[in-house]
């Protein structure tokens, strides 16, 4: 009587464990073509392919699709997010304590900074970068703060720019403040071989207390 349900129960399992093995196992190709920045055309081109499957996403196409919504619907998203943005405003001003400024933003640069170098190094060594050329022109108010953020880059993309299929170039702007960025290239990740250095990293003492100080600021 309970053999059928026992045989159902198994075929189900073997064919759970071997999805998650092909997902660990079998590696994803991505291709992209990213473009934006302060007053630039966005471009959002990105394609990612697994065993027969294969996904297009054009972020050019969705914004156009965006737009075609009527004018009610919009302008209820926009009551909404206006609202939201009230509240969150409101909520903002009782935590002043934990609002996200610049000067957090460059502590957690600080803090993470060896162990982000550290995921960098340990994620190139375990993907396959068939191309990848990438630009960043960025600025911030602060000239100092723009040195601060262009080390950081500049050390984070280090094991990067050893490999011969690899370009970046980034370019600080100390007068003004910028942001705009192109990048094309293409990539095989497989999904097994990242557990490793992200499990290495969340297990970094400082990336502990980082999550932990963000649990007890915004859950407890």
């Amino acid at each position: 009587m309970y053999a059928p349900l026992l045989i159902f129960l198994l075929t189900i399992a073997a064919t759970l464990a071997l999805a998650v093995i092909l997902l660990l196992l079998v590696p994803f190709v991505f291709r992209f073509e990213l473009k934006g920045g302060s007053g630039a055309e966005s471009v959002q081109n990105i394609e990612v392919q697994w065993l027969f499957l294969s996904r297009a996403i054009n972020g050019a196409a969705a914004a156009e699709q965006e737009d075609r919504k009527g004018q009610k619907e919009k302008k209820k998203e926009k009551e909404e997010k206006a609202k939201k943005a009230e509240k969150k405003k409101e909520k903002k001003k009782e935590k002043t304590g934990d609002e996200m400024n610049i000067d957090r933003l460059f502590e957690l640069i600080r803090t993470l900074h060896r162990p982000v170098v550290a995921l960098v190094r340990n994620v190139v060594r375990r993907i396959t970068i068939k191309e990848l050329s990438c630009r960043a022109a960025f600025g911030l108010d602060d000239p100092a703060e723009t040195g601060m953020l262009a080390g950081f880059l500049y050390a984070a993309s280090a094991p990067l720019t050893r490999l011969p299929a690899v370009r970046i170039r980034l370019d600080p702007v100390f007068w003004d403040r910028v942001l705009a960025y192109r990048a094309v290239g293409s990539i095989k990740i497989t999904v097994g071989r990242m557990v490793v250095p992200i499990v290495v990293f969340l297990c970094d003492r400082s990336v502990r207390a980082m999550i932990v100080r963000y649990i007890r600021s915004e859950f407890l």
